[in-house]
């Protein structure tokens, strides 16, 4: 046999093994594609079936706020205490569902107004609270949802949550009033 078909055969066998090894590592990275795709695709249905419970969960929360008994009525207060242990139930439920939603605004969002409703003095009057502020919570709750379930951005603070805020801060103003008055009676 002559040299040149010794380097032919040379060459086809380099070229077979050359295009085994590409044609073996292609396989891999898209393996690994499929792979990654597969994950990304099982997170976002764990997030779809989070934002779906979420949603059902603060109807189902919008449904109990309107249930909520006068404070006029006779023993009205047994019943607002019992109606807050179960608002409390609820929120603690929604409470690890909304950890799986992936976006931070929006669960930072949602998180906070979970908080809000499952604190009782939300509503105090003596705050410039009401029981209207925990049905625009949800409201907000819900606009939120629908926002990222369409994919868009986070809408502004509802009027729920800023009446929220503004109880959460008279709130601290008449504790820190409190402690510096019982500080001073100490002293």
């Amino acid at each position: 046999m002559d040299g040149s078909v010794w380097v032919g055969a040379i060459f086809g066998v380099g070229g077979t093994i050359v295009g085994g090894v590409l044609s073996l590592w292609a396989t891999v990275i898209a393996q690994r594609q499929q792979a990654h795709a597969s994950r990304q695709l099982a997170i976002a249905q764990r997030v779809d079936t989070a934002v779906d419970s979420a949603i059902q969960m603060f109807f189902q929360i919008k449904q109990h706020v309107r249930g909520r008994s006068s404070e006029f009525e006779e023993g009205a207060q047994s019943r607002i205490d019992l109606w807050q242990r179960s608002l409390q139930q609820q929120v603690n439920k929604l409470e690890p569902i909304l950890l799986r939603i992936r976006d931070e605004s929006f669960r930072l969002r949602l998180s906070k107004i979970a908080e809000l409703l499952a604190w009782s003095d939300v509503s105090e009057p003596g705050l410039e609270g009401s029981p209207q502020i925990l049905a625009d919570l949800c409201d907000h709750a819900l606009d939120c949802l629908g926002a990222f379930v369409r994919d868009e951005q986070l809408p502004p603070e509802g009027t729920g949550l800023t009446q929220a805020r503004r109880v959460e801060a008279l709130y601290s103003e008449h504790m820190e009033e409190l402690a510096l008055a019982y500080e001073e009676g100490h002293h």
